[in-house]
């Protein structure tokens, strides 16, 4: 299957014109910082020996003006930089979303992972001065070549102290690499801890797991410190050990430059200008020394990003298929998460058409959610297909196939926005007559219409909501567009009775509209909207068919175990509660 060039790689490769153009005045403006030495030979040379004032005014205007066209230059190619930096955060923000999530949807996330620190760690290292060190390097002959022209003793000098710098970062390289990643793998353990406690901080307080949980934290945050502070001391040991070098350089050129002089093969001129010229040829060195930190943690930040969106690259869109409004068809050998190495699912084989509501009950772990999962397109099997209309799921487009899903999960999370944004799923056109419409199925616009904002009211400001009111939003998302496919997982999971009858009158006006619904179940409410019943065990399908007869077997037969005399009689329950209500009815 031919894949698409990586995105990351791609918006790194689209900086490279802008690179050149740092480059080009990096290039000019490294030329022009030989003004000064130049200016300081004059000097010396010249303008002391003439005692011409004119010639030093001039010499010094002319500076002057030099140094504006460094700065304007050093401007330039920093806002260069600051704008490659943003482009290259919009470029790889959209695919890095998109992949992460396409992880999380086959269950594999790195806990503590901060993708969008990551990014944003990248972003400042491509417009902060360490990448500026990195274009100011490749110039570094041009200063030693200078010095050679000064003199060549002079120009020996400058390369062994070239070199001897770059055999230190070299070295430093090596030595901080490996504590900079466990540090980093310590730091996603405990940044990990700190999101789940601070997300579950109710459960936390009521169970008084606080304090455990603090000491954890901390002796995790002891252990990534631990690394990092190793890291950090290397890396500090050669930068002051770079300085030291690079003074003790500084100070053994200005001795021969004198001694040189001394013997007249140079002038005191030269003994400055060689000075200048050395301490700016071992900047970018040094500065890279000393910023080695930044540019391994920006490494790391790119090869994960990049990793990330290569292991979970955008699957090819598929042909646009014309809405379904037929049949729902499920012909599942196996199935499970998309990398699981045992099934949780085998042997579902069943049929719905328009205006089906099928009630799914079964144990605890028998398998409800991954059915579900797979019935609303977040998964799809490994053996076997979901047919929608006759056509396998995994080969529609995955945007017109999710507007076709109305789907429900037992935990319902609404996103920052206002109610009438999570309603309409974030649409850039939403349509108000459908989120009206979906609000009241769900029995939840008078809910909406006693706020102070209403339909604007903004999530996540302030604004609480209850575990039956987030169930109620998320049933009318779910209702959003008039979907085919209704899967609602434990939908009354958080609901009074009166949000029951909601959740009931939605399923029978889905019904009613020619949708096909499946609940996955226990309670009573539900099953008088089904008309047919599927019970699962161990994750396969034991019964279906339509509820009367399903529901008629006798508890043993339903369950496929036996049960004790005294034991809860949930199924039977069911079956008693909505024959007595189809009766009444």
């Amino acid at each position: 299957m031919l894949q698409n060039s990586n995105p990351v790689k791609s918006a790194w490769a689209s900086l490279r014109k802008g690179f050149v153009a740092v480059a080009f005045f990096s290039l000019f403006l490294n030329l022009l910082m030989l003004a000064g030495p130049l200016y300081m030979l004059q000097v010396y040379d010249r303008v002391l020996t003439s005692q011409n004032v004119d010639t030093l005014i001039a010499l010094s205007v002319l500076l002057a003006g030099v140094f504006v066209v460094i700065a304007c230059l050093d401007l330039m190619r920093m806002r260069i930089l600051g704008r490659l930096a943003a482009r290259f955060e919009m470029g790889v923000g959209a695919p890095v979303l998109g992949a992460a999530m396409r992880r999380r949807v086959q269950g594999e996330s790195e806990p503590g992972e901060n993708l969008v620190e990551d990014i944003n760690g990248f972003r400042e290292f491509i417009s902060g001065t360490t990448l500026t060190a990195f274009f100011d390097a490749p110039w570094i002959p041009i200063y030693l070549l200078v010095l050679y022209v000064l003199h060549p003793f002079l120009g020996l000098l400058g390369v062994a102290g070239a070199v001897t710098l770059t055999i230190m970062a070299l070295i430093n390289n090596a030595r901080a690499r490996a504590p900079m990643q466990q540090a980093s793998t310590a730091r996603g353990r405990s940044d990990a801890l700190f999101n789940t406690s601070d997300r579950n901080a109710e459960l936390v307080q009521a169970l008084g797991m606080k304090s455990d949980l603090v000491r954890r934290w901390v002796a995790l945050q002891a252990e990534a410190h631990q690394h990092k502070t190793r890291a950090a001391d290397r890396i500090a040991g050669f930068s002051v050990m770079s300085k030291t070098v690079r003074m003790g350089l500084q100070s053994a050129i200005l001795g021969l430059g004198a001694a040189l002089a001394i013997t007249g093969e140079t002038t005191a001129g030269v003994m400055i200008a060689a000075t200048i010229v050395l301490a700016r040829a071992l900047s970018p060195i040094d500065q890279l020394i000393g910023q080695w930190r930044t540019f391994l943690a920006a490494r790391g930040s790119y090869a994960k990003i990049k990793a990330l969106t290569e292991e979970f690259a955008d699957a090819p869109t598929n042909l646009h298929l014309p809405r379904a409004f037929k049949s729902l068809d499920v012909r599942i050998t196996q199935a499970g998460p998309p990398r699981a190495i045992t099934a949780t699912v085998r042997s579902i084989d069943f049929d719905l058409r328009a205006g089906d509501v099928l009630a799914v009950i079964g144990h605890s772990g028998s398998g409800k959610t991954t059915l579900g999962k797979m019935l609303a397109g977040i998964w799809f099997p490994q053996r076997g297909e979901v047919l929608l209309d006759g056509s396998p799921m995994s080969k529609w487009n995955h945007e017109d196939l999710g507007k076709q899903i109305g789907y429900l999960p037992q935990d319902v999370d609404l996103f920052d926005g206002t109610i009438r944004e999570n309603i309409g799923r974030f649409s850039t056109a939403i349509d108000d007559a459908e989120v009206l419409r979906a609000a009241r199925e769900a029995g939840v616009h008078e809910l909406i219409s006693g706020l102070p904002d209403g339909y604007e009211t903004h999530i996540g400001k302030g604004f609480f909501l209850s575990g039956g009111q987030r169930q109620r939003l998320g049933l009318a998302r779910a209702l959003y567009g008039d979907p085919f496919v209704l899967v609602l997982d434990e939908p009354n999971s958080d609901l009074d009775a009166d949000g029951e009858q909601a959740l009931r009158n939605a399923i029978l006006a889905a019904k009613a509209r020619g949708a096909i619904a499946v609940v996955m179940t226990h309670r009573p409410a539900t099953l008088q909207a089904a008309n047919k019943v599927m019970v699962m065990r161990n994750g396969a399908q034991t019964q279906f068919g339509n509820k009367e007869e399903v529901l008629k077997v006798n508890r043993r037969n339903v369950l496929d175990k036996p049960v004790k005399a005294n034991a809860p009689e949930p199924v039977a329950r069911l079956a008693d509660k909505t024959q007595i209500s189809g009766a009444a009815q």
